[in-house]
């Protein structure tokens, strides 16, 4: 049994408004012999307080990396959404928001933007039960549009790899398949792929593979599968008729990084046939920035690393923001345009499939030729434009 379905949480905290839902009680009962709580707020406060193993600890750290192994189940609020990127300098197009699952997921992928994003209020995996009242929202967003809508299951939570016991794939993959101009997006790390081999998809749900570098993947995204368990999942997926895109990022320069990253190009050509792929590079909200001494868990590497970095942006007021933010710290321009360029290089030896950058700015695309104007990334049913 490999580690995606073997997993289990410690602990296991349930809204009292939900436990009698079915979705609820298939979690219950594929997770025996684990703690269950009950309780009548969803105050983050209030689950936090209520979990044992989060409330012992002391230490953000510690807090965080507890929370790996606690699972709160709540009801259907505020499960659809619209994101749109606050700093319109990083470009990344608006899209739907479908958090079955939020707060991050059971990996220790060490450079994840979750570990500081929402897991410092709470630090605890969120799965949303109720699936008739999830389908009635979403179909209710479908009936808004007369365009096609994307609806982006992995941007808050790894889209894969609990659905072994939340049973939400079963329940939404043939929804969508039937849902009209609707379309489910699975981001994930996961080789948990069994499960939705048989369901009758009709091409609705578009699966992507978060890939790296072997050695990379080995050393920064602990507990996630290996690149070649993903590989191998991502060839079952292609060969059950699904949509396959494929995103690398971060692509990290370290020492030798060319050859490694182009013998991982060459091994996704080999196994699979990706139609879209998006890249992106190491970057960091400025809280991670500033305590990367104490908040990486893998060693001294990355804060190395970051000690290159820099604003992406000159300061300016953002949103709601009270003071002025440069957006997230990352390489230089030039090191970025440098990455990405020889990244599109190794692509084109082996494919001429449609290439974006992950929330870059509007000059980095420009100097690799990319059109804004036809932005298809792997999260966009068709292509965003992103001129400004």
């Amino acid at each position: 049994m490999n580690s995606s379905t073997s997993w289990r949480p410690s602990e296991i905290i349930i809204h009292s408004q939900v436990k009698d839902d079915p979705a609820t009680i298939f979690f219950l009962q594929q997770s025996p012999n684990v703690p269950v709580k009950f309780i009548d707020s969803g105050l983050s406060k209030h689950i936090r307080e209520a979990s044992k193993l989060i409330s012992s600890c002391s230490g953000l750290l510690n807090k965080i990396m507890a929370g790996k192994s606690v699972v709160y189940i709540a009801p259907a609020e505020d499960v659809v959404d619209q994101f749109t990127m606050p700093d319109g300098r990083m470009l990344c197009p608006h899209f739907d928001r479908l958090k079955l699952a939020s707060n991050g997921c059971f990996y220790r992928c060490d450079w994840c933007y979750l570990k500081l994003t929402y897991r410092v209020s709470q630090p605890y995996i969120t799965i949303r039960v109720q699936h008739d009242e999830i389908k009635r929202r979403i179909q209710n967003r479908i009936s808004e549009s007369a365009l096609p809508i994307m609806f982006n299951s992995g941007e808050l939570a790894d889209a894969l790899s609990l659905k072994h016991l939340t049973g939400a794939m079963r329940a939404f993959i043939p929804f969508f398949g039937q849902s009209g101009n609707g379309y489910l997006f699975l981001l994930t790390k996961s080789d948990n792929v069994d499960c939705i081999l048989d369901l009758p998809h009709n091409g609705h749900s578009i699966v992507t593979w978060s890939m790296n570098n072997e050695d990379v993947s080995r050393k920064y995204e602990i507990g996630a599968p290996s690149f070649e368990r993903r590989l191998e999942a991502a060839y079952k997926v292609q060969q059950a008729g699904y949509p396959l895109r494929i995103r690398i990022d971060p692509v990290v320069p370290f020492d030798g990084w060319e050859s490694a990253y182009s013998d991982t190009v060459a091994r996704v050509f080999q196994k699979i046939t990706p139609d879209r792929i998006t890249l992106g590079t190491l970057r960091f909200e400025e809280q991670f920035y500033r305590m990367r001494r104490s908040i990486f868990t893998t060693g001294p590497d990355l804060p190395r690393m970051m000690e290159e970095m820099m604003p992406m942006f000159e300061p300016m007021i953002i949103g709601d923001s009270k003071k002025p933010k440069a957006g997230k710290y990352s390489f230089s321009e030039d090191k970025r345009a440098e990455i990405f360029e020889f990244m599109i290089r190794e692509i084109r030896k082996h494919s001429d499939c449609t290439v974006a950058l992950c929330k870059e700015s509007a000059n980095v695309w420009n100097r690799l030729g990319l059109d804004l104007s036809q932005c298809r990334c792997v999260c966009q049913y068709d292509h965003a434009d992103m001129r400004r």
